[in-house]
């Protein structure tokens, strides 16, 4: 009775080795898949710093995870732009051409892209769209991962207005338009402006209008002042 038990104990343990067995060599059987990482909506908040200069574009980045085992070699990825119709507008992106996976010790690597500064209007949803993998692109080397981490929202907004601007009355009330004019004409930002500036905005201002171009509107569809 005994060998009758260990005989059926020794095919249980054989059938959960080879179980196992088979189990690994499906995970590790499986083709190079790559997902984004992290949250699936990307807020990307840009400041005074980001439109004071001259340069369109401000950078951005997006994570992204291998799934399964590690890479034994770099592998080339490809990210594009689709629609998303929450939004009223989508977002200039400037992507590269292919993104190149190069960290083989580790699962997760960082990668940049450009974002076209989007004119500042009314509405902080108005800006947005989706990043998404690019699999039929000949140049993506990975098939596709998680349906869920296929794609990312990418939000772009802006928040502008300086901390200390309601302690310093030279500009009066704040707007973004009138902001964005400071910084248009001394192309600096809030923490640089000096006391000089003040006039010079103001005789700014008022050349802009001489010269017949429309009033500066702000939230309030007011037009602009300098006190």
């Amino acid at each position: 009775m005994k060998r009758i038990i260990y005989f059926v104990l020794a095919i249980l343990v054989c059938g959960i080795y080879v179980g196992c067995s088979e189990n690994e060599i499906d995970l590790y059987d499986q083709t190079p898949r790559i997902n984004f990482y992290g949250s699936t909506t990307h807020v990307r908040t840009l400041v005074d710093t980001d439109y004071v200069k001259k340069e369109p574009y401000a950078v951005d980045s997006f994570e992204v995870r291998i799934q399964g085992d590690f890479l034994k070699e770099n592998r080339d990825f490809c990210v594009k732009v689709t629609p998303n119709n929450d939004y009223q507008n989508s977002v200039d992106v400037l992507l590269e051409s292919k993104y190149t996976y190069t960290d083989l010790d580790t699962v997760c690597q960082i990668f940049y892209y450009k974002i076209n500064r989007p004119k500042v209007q009314a509405g902080r949803n108005i800006y947005g769209c989706y990043l998404e993998f690019d699999l039929n692109n000949p140049l993506h080397q990975f098939d596709k991962g998680l349906v869920e981490k296929n794609q990312i929202v990418l939000n772009v907004r802006w928040e502008l207005k300086p901390t200390e601007w309601s302690d310093y009355v030279g500009f009066g009330s704040y707007s973004d338009a009138k902001y964005m004019f400071i910084m248009d004409v001394c192309q600096r930002v809030w923490d640089d402006l000096e006391d000089e500036d003040i006039d010079v905005i103001k005789q700014a201002y008022r050349e802009y209008k001489e010269e017949g171009n429309p009033p500066i509107l702000g939230e309030e569809g007011d037009e602009i002042e300098y006190e």
